[in-house]
This record gives C-alpha cells, structure tokens and sequence, in this order.
C-alpha cells in the first residue's frame, strides 16, 4: 500500500511540474514577445526587474489567460472524471448534465438583449453573469427532474440532463435564427476561448475550483463504494442519495463557472480520465486530483497551439479540443463494441 502511494506521489509530483511549465511557457507565447526569464522573474516576485510593457503584458493578458485555462482544464478534468465514476459509463462526460448548455443559453439571451457589456468592474460582464445563472437554472431543473419519486440516482439524472440539453440547445438555435445580427457573437462564445481571460474573473474561477474541488476530493471515495451498488453502499454506512448530491451539485456548480468563464469546451471532461486511468490510477480521490493537473497540461497546451498556429491570428480553443476529443471519442465507441461481442 504505501509503495502504490508512493508511486501516485512521484506520478503527481511529474504532473504538477508540467502543469506549471505549460503555465510558465503558455504565458511566453502570443502576439507579443515575452521571454521565458521575464515570466520568471515576475512569477518570483522580482517585478521591478521588468520593463514597463513586458510587466502590462504579463500581468494583465498572459497569466490571467495561461492560469484560467490551466484552472479550468483540470476542473472539466475533474468534473469528468466524476461523472464516469458515478455514471459507470466511460464516455460519460460533464456535458451530459446539460449545464453547459443551459449556460450557453443565458449568455445567449444576454447576447440578444444586449447585456453584455461589463456589471461588476471592467471585467465581469452581462454574459458572464448570465451564463452562471442559465446554468444553475438548469441544474436546478434536472436536480429536480431527478428528485421526483423521492430517488435521486445516475440513470435519471442523465436522461434528464439529455432532455434539457436538448431543450436549451432548441432554444439557441430559435434566438440564433430569430437574432441573426447576435448569431456570430452567440457562435463565437460557443466555440470556447481564453482570449477574455482577466485577473477579475481569474479569481472568482480560482475561489470556486478551490471550494468546490476540494468538496469532490473529499466526497469522492464515496465513489468506489458506490460502484458496489446500493445495499453494499449502504450496509457501509454511505447514503446513495446525499453522495450523489452533493457530488453533483458540487461538480454542476464548478461546471458553471468555468463555462461562464470560456463558453463551451468539450471532451476535456472525456479525454483526460482515461489518460489517468491508463496510468494506472483507479481510486476515485486519486485520479481526481491527478485529473486536475494532467487537464491543466491538455488545456494549456491546447491553448498555446490556438494562439500560436494563425499567430497574430488565433484559433478558438475548443475546436482544437473537438479535433482531438473526437477521435478519441469514435476509439472509445469502437472498443466498447468490441468488448461487448
């Protein structure tokens, strides 16, 4: 036992390194030189070091963007990597809540109503604000779908997410062809971007990945035990209801920030769970935290390569997410029907 923790250590402690490289080499890269040993010198404390514009440079674009998506990488890893264990499903993935879409329909309408511009500062904006309250809406709508007969368990809880989801995806495609002068700006926040990333919202999204992730690692061993089934969850001692509750509303609302934060960025959540996985980490409250570190390299990096292929230019960075994810996806298809037959 202690030589398999030992192993975990050494294993996160490689992550955590490169998590912090990308970080470190993602802040280094865009429409503006920045050398590695300025970033340095300003993650080190030594500012005065710096040049006026190299110190605007990183301060206000580079590490507002390069820690948000690190922060929301591991957390739609995280989130993932949850949703697989409680749903027992392997290409389960957090869009299967229908969160992402409900906040993809309160930025929408904040959108058409011309609510975008800034509410709180210079920097947290209508659709921000609107994308949080479309999400928790609808969790709130699912949580309640789910709740009906006094049960609360995985099954229905994901064909009430799918319901919704397809819903609200309906009703973005109503206001996207009703709106016509708002669709560019709608689909531009559907396809997931840091390029909006500041220090305001930057901190928000690290108060709430640190409450509510911390909430999933403790709770998350209730997820081995209920993999077991439910008499076996219960005769010791976890009650199936109040886990997947709180494991789910904790994962929904770390879910709303992040859209809110970058729009919508898929397979994050699918992708990264079966990487841990493949390094043989299977307890729930282990590869949940090394999820978080090895999603913040993937979504780093998938962050360094939209911003640099086109540079000056940039690519949204969630389809670099799909050209990826989706391959991965038909391969986890196609095996499972291979171990079916």
């Amino acid at each position: 036992m202690r030589q398999h923790n030992l192993h975990f250590y050494l294993k996160l402690l490689v992550a955590v390194i490169a998590a912090f490289a990308a970080v470190a080499v993602s802040c280094c890269l865009g429409s503006s030189n920045v050398t590695l040993k300025e970033v340095l010198l300003y993650l080190s404390g030594n500012k005065d070091e710096l040049s006026k514009s190299a110190l605007i440079i990183i301060e206000k674009i580079r590490i507002p963007r390069a820690f948000t998506a690190a922060v929301i990488g591991g957390s739609l890893a995280v989130i993932g990597s949850v949703m697989q264990g409680l749903f027992k499903n392997p290409m389960a993935d957090p869009s299967v809540l229908g969160v992402s879409s409900g906040s993809a329909l309160g930025a929408s309408i904040s959108i058409m109503l011309g609510l975008s511009g800034p509410i709180i500062g210079g920097s947290i904006t209508g659709n921000y604000i609107a994308a949080i309250i479309g999400a928790l809406v609808t969790w709130i709508i699912v949580f309640g779908i789910a709740r009906i007969g006094g049960e609360f368990d995985p099954s229905s809880t994901l064909l009430a997410g799918i319901a919704i989801s397809s819903v609200t995806s309906g009703l973005i495609t109503l206001i996207m062809t009703h709106q016509k002068d708002s669709m560019e700006k709608i689909y531009m926040w559907m396809l997931g971007s840091f390029t909006f990333s500041t220090s305001d919202k930057l901190s928000v999204l690290i108060v709430s990945a640190i409450i509510f992730n911390s909430i999933i690692f403790i709770f998350a061993p209730r997820i081995d035990i209920l993999k077991l089934g439910k008499e076996t969850a219960t005769s010791l001692g976890v009650n199936m209801n109040v886990s997947l509750g709180i494991l789910m509303t904790a994962a929904s609302f770390m879910l709303a920030i992040c859209v809110a934060n970058s729009g919508i960025i898929g397979f994050v959540g699918l992708v990264i769970p079966h990487v841990v996985s493949f390094f043989r980490i299977n307890k729930a409250r282990q590869k949940a935290i090394m999820c978080f570190f090895v999603g913040a390299v993937f979504m780093t990096v998938c962050d360094i390569a939209a911003k640099s292929i086109l540079n000056p230019g940039e690519i949204a960075v969630g389809a670099i997410t799909d050209i990826i994810g989706g391959p991965y996806f038909l391969y986890l298809l196609l095996k499972n029907r291979r171990v079916r037959r």
